[in-house]
């Protein structure tokens, strides 16, 4: 039965189905299942079951063909079940309460160890799926990512270690009020946060929109060289296009927006107009006295590349920020990523910028909470299968760093939030007509724990765990040793 109600609660605990409560439950369940059983049949029995179903809440959100797909998820799943491997290893050989301590550990130095060298970042981690809780994902401005896992996961080792007990309140009582007492305070700080230190700072007015070109299709550049008069008709449509994204511009910076952004690879111009349109966006900024985002596909026809940019210019028609896509996703044609994303001072604050995917790695977005930067413009792009998951997951950087966020999104949801979560405005791409947003954002930011220790959470759960495992050896050598006749 435990492992009925976990398979049934992990189709809705992470992929394209999240019901936030299943993510607490799921691990539960599957916990039990696994200490129950001897431990190869139910290490087996347990990835078997969790890659059935990564096959199905992954259909669609990786963007892999056939055989890879399949590969893929499998090793996710793998990977998933490596916490409860060392639980049932290690666990047992803790012994009492602080056996507890093994699962959750575990969780964290898996989750953290696997988004660091995974080409996906975070896809995955336990912590999205808690988007809801506000006052709970307050604290990933403290631990990051890793704490919310630490949690869900703890939730799990202590009841597994109740129900062995028998739920006799008299042995679980102290593990059980630790447990209420450290969830409970999580909850109460991060309400704290959100109700006593709440952005309090002057806003700016963002507008940011999505226009999606008619009678051409860029993407057929790719593989396409096209010269002569065929060249001349792109160029006539790719202007056709860059002016109605400009002419937007001037009319949300004349109703009154310092900032306005185009979604990712919206602004599409040849490589060899690419100067030119530069000189038509320094144009729009100084006319209008705004800060102007334009994320840029660059073609060269025929190369089977594009560059994927965002140029900010400034009211005095100065190039503030020229950036390539960091992190590319994996097997997309982009050519040219940059190290670190660019943080650079406007009028109203210090602002960051990211593209899209980069969002989902941490390590690289700290460079905003490094640089004290209060908002982060993320022009992006998705697709159905991966809306709104994605754009949630790029909201935990602001918490993480003390920065609002910006999100344009071409084929998903667009959303600008402040740096405790709060979303100020949103927009559905496959509702609302046209594609434009605006928000009204906190000009300043604030320091977080997280952006000075950084992963020092994940550290720690590594170092623990390490811990554990070398006093489960010497128990396992030392009952060896009493065990072998003399």
């Amino acid at each position: 039965m435990s492992l009925l109600a976990a398979v049934a609660l992990l189709f809705f605990s992470t992929g394209r189905w999240i019901i936030p409560v299943a993510a607490w439950l799921s691990p539960l369940f599957l916990l039990r299942f696994v200490r129950s059983h001897r431990a190869f049949p139910g290490l087996v029995v347990g990835t078997l079951a969790s890659i059935g179903v990564q096959f199905v809440v992954w259909r669609g959100m990786i963007p892999a063909p056939g055989a890879l797909y399949y590969a893929i998820v499998t090793v996710i799943a793998i990977t998933g079940m490596l916490p409860y491997l060392a639980d049932r290893l290690i666990g047992p050989r803790v012994g009492g309460f602080k056996s507890t301590l093994v699962f959750p550990c575990a969780w964290a130095a898996v989750e953290y160890l696997s988004a660091a060298m995974s080409p996906y970042g975070t896809w995955g981690v336990t912590a999205y799926s808690q988007a809801d809780d506000l006052p709970l994902i307050q604290m990933v401005s403290v631990t990051g990512l890793w704490g919310i896992g630490f949690l869900v996961a703890w939730l799990a080792s202590v009841a597994n270690w109740a129900w062995e007990e028998g739920f006799e309140w008299r042995k679980i009582r102290g593990g059980v009020l630790a447990y209420g007492a450290v969830l409970a305070l999580v909850h109460l700080m991060g309400g704290a946060r959100l109700a006593l230190a709440p952005p309090s700072s002057d806003t700016v007015r963002v507008a940011s929109f999505t226009h999606t070109p008619r009678g051409l299709d860029p993407w057929n550049l790719l593989g396409h060289r096209v010269q002569g008069a065929a060249l001349d008709s792109v160029r006539a449509q790719l202007r056709a296009h860059q002016d109605t994204l400009l002419e937007w511009s001037r009319r949300e910076a004349r109703a009154g927006a310092k900032v306005v952004m185009c979604s990712e690879a919206n602004f599409v111009v040849l490589k060899s107009d690419e100067d030119a349109a530069l000189a038509r966006i320094a144009d729009v900024a100084r006319e209008q006295g705004a800060y102007v985002a334009m994320a840029m596909s660059v073609f060269t026809p025929g190369e089977g590349y594009y560059e994927n940019e965002l140029a900010v210019v400034g009211p005095s028609g100065k190039l503030l920020a020229r950036y390539h896509k960091a992190r590319p996703v994996p097997g997309d044609p982009e050519r040219g990523a940059d190290r670190e994303i660019p943080v650079f001072q406007a009028s109203f604050g210090r602002v960051a910028a990211a593209i899209c995917f980069d969002m989902d790695f941490p390590d690289l977005i700290r460079r905003a909470g490094n640089q004290r930067a209060d908002l982060i413009l993320d022009p992006s792009s998705d697709w159905r299968e991966i809306d709104p998951v994605h754009t949630r997951m790029a909201l935990f950087r602001g918490i993480e760093n003390g920065c609002s966020v910006v999100r344009q999104t071409h084929k998903g949801l667009s959303a600008a939030a402040d740096w405790q979560g709060r979303v100020l405005a949103r927009g559905d791409f496959f509702q609302a007509r046209p594609h434009v947003m605006v928000a009204q954002v906190p000009t300043r930011g604030t320091s977080t724990v997280y952006s000075k220790v950084r992963d020092l959470f994940a550290y720690l759960c590594v170092g623990a765990l390490a811990f554990f495992a070398a006093g489960a050896i010497a128990s396992w050598k030392s009952t060896r040793s009493v065990a072998e006749p003399r």
